[in-house]
């Protein structure tokens, strides 16, 4: 879901904006999954959502969603879905880092190695020798690095949302109410930063264009909507460096979309570089 989501994402960004996508994906994805809850239980919003779980939930919404993807979709522009994705690998060491202070996980000679071997994995990816394939070939050195720097933030903002979705999950609350909450919250902050940018408002009409409506329409219920209340569970029922792991899978995920819709075919380092950063994000969690 996640590799043909982003990927979708990104070539709707390519023929609008990557700012633009996320703010009609954002109340999109929330709406379903508001549909989704009253259909499931037959009431109007969940009970029992403390003001804590409020703070915590819509932190996590406003940096992993509103501003993570942001750059994210600004780095697959520039560079590329699969490159882009790569950075993600770096999700699982941010997390860990994270976690450690906050949720009380510390880490051991073991998830230490997982970190220099994600870092390797992705040094070995990016400096290796890839121009790129297809649309995304001969991309300029210094939009690659921009791109690349992008997908960095996103992958900061993501770990350090995941683990305070975790803490606005205390005891049986239900994944999907979480993921409902968190994703308002997130609508709510980019609606906010909408309002400072007239020259993102006047670009609305984009979304009429059928080649950004439907490769958006179609991602927003792959991942704000199918995704993100499958990441809640994930978070939810196992430990978040775990989940992390899990989720850091989109750099492999992403490879088969972004070779079909964009024909780039990753070199034989990438896909090195690919394997041995994902291998250490789920080094970090086998402690």
């Amino acid at each position: 879901m996640w590799g043909f989501g982003a990927t979708l994402f990104g070539l709707a960004s390519s023929r609008s904006s990557a700012i633009l996508v996320n703010a009609f994906r954002l109340p999109a994805g929330a709406t379903l999954l508001w549909l989704a809850w009253v259909i499931t239980t037959g009431t109007v919003w969940p009970e029992g959502i403390s003001w804590r779980q409020h703070m915590w939930l819509g932190l996590s919404g406003t940096l992993g969603l509103a501003i993570g993807d942001s750059f994210y979709y600004k780095g697959i522009m520039l560079a590329g879905p699969r490159r882009a994705s790569l950075m993600l690998a770096a999700t699982p060491v941010v997390a860990a880092l994270t976690a450690w202070p906050v949720l009380g996980e510390k880490l051991g000679t073991l998830a230490l190695a997982g970190i220099a071997v994600v870092i390797g994995g992705i040094l070995l990816a990016v400096l290796g020798r890839d121009d790129g394939a297809g649309d995304h070939r001969g991309v300029p050195r210094a939009v690659l690095v921009r791109g690349l720097g992008a997908a960095l933030v996103c992958a900061v903002c993501s770990a350090v949302g995941n683990v305070l979705a975790k803490l606005g999950m205390p005891g049986d609350t239900p994944p999907l109410a979480a993921a409902l909450v968190r994703g308002w919250w997130a609508t709510l902050a980019m609606g906010v930063f909408l309002l400072g940018r007239r020259d993102i408002v006047a670009q609305l009409p984009r979304l009429r264009d059928p080649r950004v409506l439907k490769p958006a329409a179609t991602a927003v219920v792959l991942g704000p909507f199918l995704g993100m209340w499958a990441a809640i569970a994930a978070l939810k029922l196992t430990e978040t460096g775990v989940a992390s792991a899990l989720l850091n899978t989109v750099p492999i995920t992403v490879l088969l979309p972004a070779w079909l819709i964009h024909r780039d075919r990753p070199s034989p380092t990438a896909l090195l570089g690919v394997a041995v950063a994902v291998g250490g994000g789920a080094l970090l969690f086998l402690r």
